[in-house]
């Protein structure tokens, strides 16, 4: 069976030729949307109806709101990180882009932990 071609299209966020760049692959029926911050990949995997720019820009503020919380290094906290995704994205649907609202539960675990 011969492998299958995926269709890549790279595409720039900004005018900026050194800025960030907004990547999109499409394989059969899927896009895989990712995007690099410093040594942090996010990819994300959405059906072929979803708009990738409206993916790319959820990416954008989850780590925003990722940089928001965290002071440094995010891997001993994948819970937390968890935590966010969940107040984000709630059955496949964004339900949540408000940095404040998203970090609130995690403020009110912050607090019960400390006190």
């Amino acid at each position: 069976m011969a492998p299958q071609k995926c269709n890549i299209s790279r595409t720039r966020a900004t005018s900026d030729p050194i800025g960030p760049t907004c990547s999109f692959v499409e394989y059969k029926d899927f896009k895989l949307v990712y995007r690099q911050y410093a040594a942090l990949y996010i990819v994300v995997g959405v059906s072929d109806s979803e708009n990738e720019l409206s993916v790319y820009e959820l990416v954008h503020n989850f780590v925003e709101v990722l940089d928001k919380y965290f002071s440094r290094v995010i891997m001993f906290n994948v819970d937390r990180v968890h935590i966010i995704l969940d107040e984000m994205i709630q059955n496949g649907r964004v339900v949540e882009t408000n940095r404040s609202r998203v970090l609130a539960p995690l403020a009110a675990l912050d607090k019960m932990a400390d006190g």
